[in-house]
């Protein structure tokens, strides 16, 4: 940081994404192998990367091992503009690779090694300046690295410092409850990242919706299914909440119990994989830069619109010339 312009810091998971595909035999027997895909990945990393293609100052904190994938993961990042100085690398653990083995009917199976998170889980406070939080114009992270410490631990005492310097929290949800619960440890800890955080995003089905049922169940002893309703439960008259709902769009619940709803722009889809990530850089875009809560869902979706319309593999990620021509 140059001590003038105000960054977005992003606090995170970061790996890499790899793609094998099983080979296909042929009618005459010889079988076609097609060769594996290594591709940046990571929740809050991709959201950095995004950040840095559409133009905003970003820097991104997080563990990678010291592995040849740490350093393609650094890489990555600082070929997207991304001031990479609070990444640690760990000699701890390996970086994480998520890895998708895809049938040939298109079917996947994702395996992640190693299974605990790898090196992502050993961030600690101290690699973090604190003058980087204070300075921020927005504090960015995911609950991803809510489920095990010292990383755990790192993330709710920035969110703290964040709030006291007056900086805007955002935390992006991803828990997957439905894949690894959510005990009486993590509960704690994603109750009080929520309680820190000004704007909460999830996708509506698949998070808001299963974890406010959780937290609903264990206060009022019912679920509460609709995303609507999550997003109320989640707001708690405290703060924002949006649930990206896919072709639908999304929606925001406000601290004062109002919805506001955004449609989806018509694209083609080719590829979902990364569409939350890049829904929230075009969320964050819009805010930093004064943008109101109804033209942030609309950024959100324009970026995210650009985004699934490219084929599965596709390094790019969409420009603000891009993404200010489809809003136009």
């Amino acid at each position: 940081m140059d001590g003038t312009t105000r960054r977005v810091l992003v606090l995170g998971d970061a790996n890499v994404d790899l793609t094998l595909h099983v080979p296909v035999r042929q009618p005459d027997g010889r079988r076609v192998v097609r060769e594996p895909v290594v591709s940046p990945g990571g929740t809050a990393a991709n959201t950095a990367r995004a950040l840095g293609v559409l133009g905003v100052p970003v820097s991104f904190a997080g563990a990678v091992g010291d592995d040849a994938f740490g350093r393609q993961v650094a890489r990555d990042l600082a070929a997207c503009g991304v001031d990479t100085s609070a990444l640690a690398v760990t000699q701890a653990d390996a970086t994480c690779q998520v890895i998708a083995m895809v049938e040939p009917d298109g079917e996947r199976s994702l395996v992640v090694w190693p299974p605990d998170g790898g090196a992502l889980r050993w961030l600690r406070l101290e690699d973090v300046p604190a003058d980087a939080v204070e300075r921020a114009a927005w504090l960015h992270t995911t609950g991803m690295c809510l489920r095990d410490g010292p990383v755990r631990d790192t993330v709710l005492a920035v969110m703290a410092q964040a709030r006291a310097a007056r900086v805007p929290v955002s935390i992006d949800l991803n828990l997957r409850v439905e894949l690894w619960g959510l005990d009486a440890e993590r509960r704690a800890a994603v109750e009080r990242a929520i309680a820190l955080a000004d704007v909460v995003l999830g996708s509506g089905p698949e998070e808001l919706a299963p974890l406010a049922a959780a937290m609903g169940q264990r206060s009022a002893g019912t679920a509460v299914p609709e995303v609507e309703a999550a997003a109320h439960v989640l707001a708690g008259g405290a703060r924002t909440v949006v649930a990206r709902m896919g072709g639908e769009g999304a929606l925001a619940c406000t601290p004062d119990g109002g919805i506001v709803r955004s449609p989806a722009f018509a694209v083609e889809v080719a590829n979902v994989v990364g569409a939350g990530d890049a829904f929230n850089a075009g969320f964050i875009a819009a805010r930093v830069e004064g943008l109101d809560l109804p033209d942030a869902l609309r950024w959100g979706n324009a970026v995210a619109a650009r985004r699934v319309a490219r084929a599965a593999g596709s390094p790019g990620l969409p420009g603000r010339t891009e993404v200010e021509a489809l809003l136009d």
